[in-house]
């Protein structure tokens, strides 16, 4: 795999406070029948995805006054897909206005929900729909991987998606005294066997316990287990080192530990 540097990681507390506003904004234009308001935002969307964050103006204005007053994050993130899904937003607020110009505003209303819930559900649960389809175009493509820094775990920079286990540990039937991953998956995963398969591969020492979300769903529910496979690296003393989000994110750490450094794009 061909691989570039990456851009410079950032907050990704800015692109859910952009997210938020988004879809309020959007949802209010709707009860209000501000149609004018697709076009707003089309050009606040198109500001931060062409010219980066300094550009949005909600993303300046979380730079400016709201993030001074919060911690700083736990964790940074890759800025592309966050772009590639403001970039989405464009398409359908630029063709929602075109279809209320034209007097279609059923099609443009149903367009800008669209956006709304996408951006609402962005910001509330962190799941991003465009920023997934960055990640799969850019597996498909064979480009280059997605980084960010996590700022607490040891190994430093790793994957996107990685983050530390914030103070959870894993229950006692997984420790055993010697370093272990947790795989989960589902049963239509058609990567993990090969994720499972590369674990055991690069640290034969290590124990690796695959588990089916179905069968702990409580467990992955307290790791915020959201797509399959999520790995947890964790420590003999049962401390989790990284949760890690996708088979790129599993193999970039992998990479990072064979090479005994902090991967890099």
């Amino acid at each position: 795999m061909t691989s570039t540097a990456a851009p410079a990681p950032i907050d990704p507390r800015g692109p859910r406070t952009n997210q938020a506003v988004l879809s309020i904004a959007l949802i209010g234009a709707f009860l209000l029948g501000a149609r004018w308001v697709s076009l707003v935002f089309a050009v606040v969307l198109f500001l931060g995805a062409a010219f980066g964050p300094s550009y949005g103006p909600v993303l300046r204005l979380y730079q400016r006054f709201i993030k001074p007053r919060l911690a700083p994050p736990t964790e940074l993130e890759d800025p592309r897909p966050p772009r590639f899904a403001a970039a989405v937003g464009v398409v359908f607020l630029s063709v929602a206005t075109a279809c209320f110009a034209l007097g279609f505003s059923g099609v443009g209303w149903v367009l800008t929900l669209i956006v709304a819930a996408l951006a609402a559900l962005a910001a509330i649960s962190g799941i991003c729909v465009g920023c997934e389809m960055y990640v799969l175009y850019v597996r498909v493509r064979g480009g280059v991987r997605l980084v960010t820094i996590d700022r607490e775990a040891g190994h430093g920079a790793s994957a996107r998606d990685i983050q530390h286990g914030g103070g959870l540990r894993v229950p006692a039937e997984f420790i055993d005294g010697a370093n272990a991953w947790l795989v989960f998956t589902t049963e239509y995963c058609a990567v993990c066997p090969r994720v499972v398969e590369a674990i055991r591969a690069a640290h034969p020492q290590d124990a690796v316990h695959v588990l089916d979300v179905a069968d702990h769903t409580v467990l992955a529910a307290a790791h915020r287990v959201r797509r399959a496979p999520t790995v947890l690296r964790v420590a003999p003393t049962g401390e989790i080192l990284a949760r890690l989000a996708g088979a790129d994110a599993v193999f970039a750490e992998l990479d990072a530990l064979t090479h005994n450094r902090p991967m890099v794009a």
